[in-house]
C-alpha cells in the first residue's frame, strides 16, 4: 500500500478493491490487516488491564511475586497502548505518517517497553528460583522494599538502553520522513541486543534450569520424608497397641511421642504443599517465558547483523 492520488476516489470511497480514507488509498488486504491488528491491540490492552486490576482489587493477590507480574503487565500495557497503534498504522499504510521527531520518540518508547518487559521476565525467573529454593524463607528474603528497589533498577536499565538514539547514537537520518524504524547502527544494535535480550535470556535459562533441579530433588526428599514418618507412625501405633494388650494399661509417653510425630508429619505435609504450589507457578511461568523467547529470538538474532 502507498499514498495515492487524493482525487482518485472521494474520501471514504472504494475503487477496485481499495479504500480511500482522507486521501490515502488502502488496499483490501491492508484493511484486513488493520482489523486484525486492531483486535490484537485491544486484546492486549484488555488482558494486561485485567491482570493489573486483579492484583489491585484483591488483597490476597498482593504479593511480591505478583508485583513483578504486574510490572510485566504495565510494560506490556504501555507497549500496547502507546507503540502498537502507530506500528499498526504504518503496517496498513505502508509508510510512517507522523513526522521525523515523533518517529524518534516512538522508537525510544518501543525499546523502553520491550526492554522493561524482557527484564521483568528475567526478574520473575529469579524470584521463582528463590521461591522454590527457599520456599519457607522466601517472605524474609524477598521483601516489598527489595522488590521496589529491583523494579526501580529494572526501569532505569531499560531507560538507559532506550535513550541512546535520542542522544545521537544512531544511523544518519534518512531523507525520506515516511520511513521510521529502530536504528540499526552497529554499536547500538549490539549494545541493545545484549542488554535487552541476550543477558536476560541467559539469566532466565540458568534460573529455570536450577528451578528444575531444585524442584526435582526437593520433591523427592519431601515425599520420602512424609513416607518415612508415616511408616514410623504406624510402627509407634503398633507398639502402643501391643504394649496395651500385654500390660492392660496405658502409657502417656508413647502418646506424647505419637503427638510429636504427628506434628512433624504435619510440618512436612505443609512444606510439601507449599513447595508444590511454588513448583506449579514456576512451570507456568517457564512456559510463558519459553514462548516469549521463541518470539523474540529471531528479531534480536538478525538486528546486529
Amino acid at each position: 500500500s502507498s499514498a495515492g492520488e487524493p482525487g482518485a476516489a472521494g474520501a471514504g470511497g472504494e475503487v477496485n478493491g481499495t479504500a480511500a480514507v482522507g486521501g490515502l488509498v488502502v488496499s483490501a488486504q491492508g484493511v484486513g490487516v488493520g482489523v486484525f491488528l486492531a483486535a490484537f491491540i485491544l486484546t492486549a490492552v484488555a488482558g494486561n488491564l485485567l491482570v493489573i486490576l486483579s492484583v489491585a482489587c484483591n488483597r490476597h493477590l498482593q504479593t511480591v511475586t505478583n508485583y513483578f507480574i504486574v510490572n510485566l503487565a504495565v510494560a506490556d500495557l504501555l507497549l500496547s497502548a502507546t507503540v502498537l497503534p502507530f506500528s499498526a498504522t504504518m503496517e496498513v499504510l505502508g509508510f510512517w505518517a507522523f513526522g521525523r521527531a515523533f518517529c524518534d520518540v516512538w522508537a525510544a518508547v518501543d525499546v523502553l517497553c520491550c526492554t522493561a518487559s524482557i527484564l521483568s521476565l528475567c526478574t520473575i525467573s529469579v524470584d521463582r528460583y528463590v521461591g522454590v529454593r527457599h520456599s519457607l524463607k522466601y517472605p524474609a528474603i524477598m521483601t516489598e522494599r527489595k522488590a521496589a528497589a529491583i523494579l526501580a533498577l529494572l526501569w532505569a536499565v531499560a531507560f538507559v538502553v532506550s535513550v541512546g538514539p535520542l542522544l545521537g547514537w544512531k544511523e544518519p537520518v534518512p531523507p525520506d520522513e515516511r520511513f521510521c524504524g529502530i536504528t540499526e547502527e552497529a554499536g547500538y544494535a549490539v549494545f541493545s541486543s545484549v542488554c535487552s535480550f541476550y543477558l536476560p535470556m541467559a539469566v532466565i535459562v540458568v534460573m529455570y534450569c536450577r528451578v528444575y533441579v531444585v524442584a526435582r530433588s526437593t520433591t523427592r526428599s519431601l515425599e520420602a520424608g512424609v513416607k518415612r514418618e508415616r511408616g514410623k507412625a504406624s510402627e509407634v501405633v503398633l507398639r502402643i497397641h501391643c504394649r496395651g494388650a500385654s500390660t492392660g494399661g496405658t502409657d502417656g509417653a508413647p502418646g506424647m511421642r505419637s503427638a510429636k510425630g504427628h506434628t512433624f508429619r504435619s510440618s512436612l505435609s505443609v512444606r510439601l504443599l507449599k513447595f508444590s504450589r511454588e513448583k506449579k507457578a514456576a512451570k507456568t511461568l517457564a512456559i510463558v517465558v519459553g514462548v516469549f523467547v521463541l518470539c523474540w529470538f529471531p528479531f534480536f538474532f538478525v538486528l546486529p547483523l
